[in-house]
């Protein structure tokens, strides 16, 4: 198989530059210069994909997932998390694990609060507008600075939300010099677009939590997830379809895997696989996995699903949909024969 790798970033928060408006990340006592910089010092963790086949056991219990949680919820958003305090408090919950359940927590937090922003958004907008810095603005409202910036641009410019994220990665090209007549930025003048322009950069630079970039990674994980598992499938000379071919077939909602002669895992039947570049989030898995995966239940039978950063021990409780944190080794595997 290809030794190809999947890359996590995050920042590093002693190697942090300081910048002189206390706003933007900070963490451990160092203050972040959000300006898309030379000096921002981001570490970069190599990951070997196929260490997911053989690797230290990720299955939690639900109570020490709480505590985990909860100390990654309490940071805010401009925080990085202190990934190193964390760990040491809990040793045996790894660090993709650890990565997992703060992006997870970071997205219900931006869920939760949008719309209260998105009402407060003249507001915010009027701070902006009149001199304050982005990053301090989002800092006071505990919101994303992009996703902070979004809000702006829409209230500010016209756009639609679709627009926005064109915006966001391409802003020179896609914010006008001038603003439109009739917007609220006409006020403002070209001043506030130049502004935009560079601050736009400067989130999408920096944000940890929901620029573009993030994004980006987050499909890619997803993809070269999946892509792991077939090439492990193929390893075990287990035969297949994909998603896509089950898609060509006219299905709606597939697996990432249909087993074309099930397998037995654990002693239990496997017809499908499903890949999760996440930890089992327990709401995600509550609210909208069991409603997922009871659908691929009813069409294809009983199946698997990994979630590659790991499980809640918990949730491995229904007994057509086993839970796992990383692809079964040999051992585990009963290869069925049709007869």
């Amino acid at each position: 198989m290809p030794s190809s790798t999947h890359q996590i970033w995050i920042l590093h928060p002693e190697r942090l530059p300081r910048h002189d408006h206390a706003v933007g990340a900070v963490a451990q006592g160092h203050e972040a210069r959000p300006d898309g910089g030379d000096d921002v010092a981001v570490l970069a963790r190599d990951l070997d994909r196929h260490a997911c086949v053989e690797r230290a056991n990720t299955v939690m219990r639900l109570e020490r997932y709480e505590g985990v949680r909860e100390a990654l919820a309490s940071t805010p958003c401009d925080v990085y998390p202190d990934v190193d305090a964390i760990a040491e408090a809990h040793p045996e919950v790894t660090l993709d694990a650890l990565v997992s359940v703060y992006a997870q927590e970071a997205s219900r937090k931006i869920r939760g609060n949008h719309g209260r922003h998105a009402r407060n958004v003249a507001a915010h907008a009027r701070r902006y507008a009149e001199g304050e810095d982005i990053f301090r603005v989002a800092a006071d409202a505990d919101f994303p600075a992009c996703q902070m910036m979004r809000l702006l641009l829409e209230h500010l410019l016209g756009v639609s939300h679709k627009a926005v994220g064109g915006i966001l990665r391409e802003p020179y090209s896609r914010i006008p010099a001038t603003p439109e007549i009739g917007t609220v930025a006409a006020k403002y003048g070209a001043t506030l677009m130049r502004r935009l322009r560079a601050d736009v950069e400067r989130v999408a630079a920096w944000d940890h939590q929901a620029s573009p970039v993030v994004d980006t990674l987050r499909h890619g994980a997803g993809k070269e997830y999946e892509d792991l598992l077939e090439e492990l499938l193929r390893a075990e000379g287990i035969p297949f379809v994909t998603e896509r071919d089950l898609r060509a077939d006219g299905h709606a909602r597939t697996p990432d895997i249909k087993l074309e002669v099930p397998i037995a895992v654990r002693g239990r039947i496997v017809n499908w696989i499903d890949s999760k570049a996440s930890f089992s989030d327990p709401i995600v898995h509550v609210e909208k996995g069991l409603e997922q995966f009871q659908g691929y239940v009813n069409r294809f039978g009983p199946g698997m699903v990994i979630y590659w950063h790991g499980v809640v021990d918990e949730l491995n409780n229904d007994p057509n949909v086993l839970l796992v944190d990383a692809f079964p080794p040999s051992s585990e595997i009963t290869k069925l024969r049709m007869i």
